[in-house]
């Protein structure tokens, strides 16, 4: 495809972008149990985490809070709506020209795309913010522009967790570590520090546990094999709907468990050139050993299957295309997933073998990849991978 052709695509895609966010923003002051749970954070009252209880990282908080007191027409709940929908659609042209600044149009298109079938969900809830500060943070770590990269990295992590797998691809430019890890402690403290100032150790267990849920989210791996095979009854807990039982500190383990594998791929992408690679090997672990995947987590693969595509991993960057089609396909249905029709459940365990197949795909590449010069990521152009070997294009 031509670039003008290209150019003229994700044109047109970002214009369906517009629409569906434009239909969710004025849908957005009617009743929703996410945008409802999202309005009953932002205006508790007194200490959260401790007096009432929050699910959501301290950044996420201090967001929710800071809508719900900007005064708008018609004030409350609504213009809270529309506020969280209107950060949604600035951070999906954040995570469009972040990808285009890094990685060409090529890269932009692909996640316009990709994410298309499921941007009504995503404006629909809160994931966009963590992706952007992603896809920022990986943009301007190529563009060598390590304070604005550890800073993204930081406020992704105080949004959603994941962002703090790609953590250690700071450190992976000797010329750029001292900086980068500075920045990224000074930022990543101050979170910290805040989260601990409001809710103490709460801020942290009630993050991680979801609120303490003791219950397999549906969707989960576990999750959707209990529920496949009948094995517990199906109840809506921490709001999700749940099967089976955990127990906090396993859930806690799980994250734990993943942690090193996952941060040895967000160092190995960077070492090897690999960065979309490493993205979805990551988030895709996390994935697969979490207890709860909601709908809408499918969506942090893109980014990295964005930039995966055009670092020429063609197999991976279409599974991630894969799981977002398959998790669509069963999300415009959930109705009868929730009332156990088989057909349903299975896709969601199909959804599953996907992302568990990225995860090993991903984790291959990356150990047999060979390791770049010192300094020289940025500048080297994608690796191709043509029968098992590598070469430079």
């Amino acid at each position: 495809m031509s670039e003008r052709l290209t150019r003229a695509a994700l044109v047109i895609i970002l214009g369906a972008h517009a629409t569906i966010a434009a239909i969710v923003f004025v849908k957005s002051t009617e009743p929703a149990s996410d945008f409802d749970r999202y309005y009953q954070i932002a205006s508790g009252r007194g200490r959260p985490y401790v007096d009432y209880p929050v699910e959501h990282p301290i950044g996420t908080l201090l967001t929710f809070k800071a809508l719900a007191s900007i005064p708008a027409s018609g004030g409350g709940r609504a213009s809270f709506g529309r506020g969280v929908v209107a950060l949604n659609a600035v951070a999906d042209a954040i995570v469009v020209a972040s990808l285009v600044w890094a990685w060409g149009v090529p890269a932009a298109v692909y996640y316009a795309a990709v994410t298309l079938p499921i941007s009504g969900l995503l404006f629909n809830r809160i994931d966009f913010w963590s992706m952007a500060a992603a896809t920022l943070a990986m943009a301007s770590w190529r563009r060598k522009r390590p304070w604005l990269a550890a800073s993204a990295l930081a406020a992704g992590a105080s949004l959603k967790l994941w962002p703090l797998l790609l953590a250690p691809v700071l450190l992976a430019r000797s010329s750029d570590r001292r900086a980068a890890a500075g920045m990224f402690a000074l930022s990543a403290g101050a979170l910290a520090a805040a989260a601990l100032l409001f809710g103490g150790s709460a801020s942290i267990i009630d993050v991680l546990t979801f609120r303490g849920a003791r219950g397999w989210q549906i969707e989960s791996s576990m999750g959707s094999l209990i529920h496949l095979a009948g094995a517990s009854p199906i109840r809506f807990e921490s709001g999700s709907l749940r099967t089976g039982t955990i127990s906090g500190p396993a859930s806690i383990s799980l994250f734990a468990a993943a942690g090193p594998i996952c941060l040895w791929a967000g160092w190995r992408c960077m070492r090897t050139g690999r960065v979309g690679t490493g993205w979805l090997a990551s988030v895709s672990v996390l994935l697969v050993l979490s207890a709860l995947f909601s709908t809408q987590y499918v969506g942090w693969l893109v980014p990295g299957g964005a930039i995966a595509w055009v670092e020429r991993d063609r197999r991976s960057a279409l599974s991630a295309a894969l799981a977002v089609a398959v998790t669509d396909a069963f999300y415009v249905n959930y109705d009868q997933l929730i009332e156990g029709a088989r057909w349903a459940m299975a896709l969601v365990v199909l959804r599953n073998i996907v992302v568990l197949a990225i995860a090993v795909n991903a984790m291959r590449t990356l150990a047999a990849a060979s390791l770049l010069e010192p300094d020289l990521e940025p500048q080297l152009a994608p690796v191709r991978v043509v029968e098992g070997s590598e070469r430079r294009r």
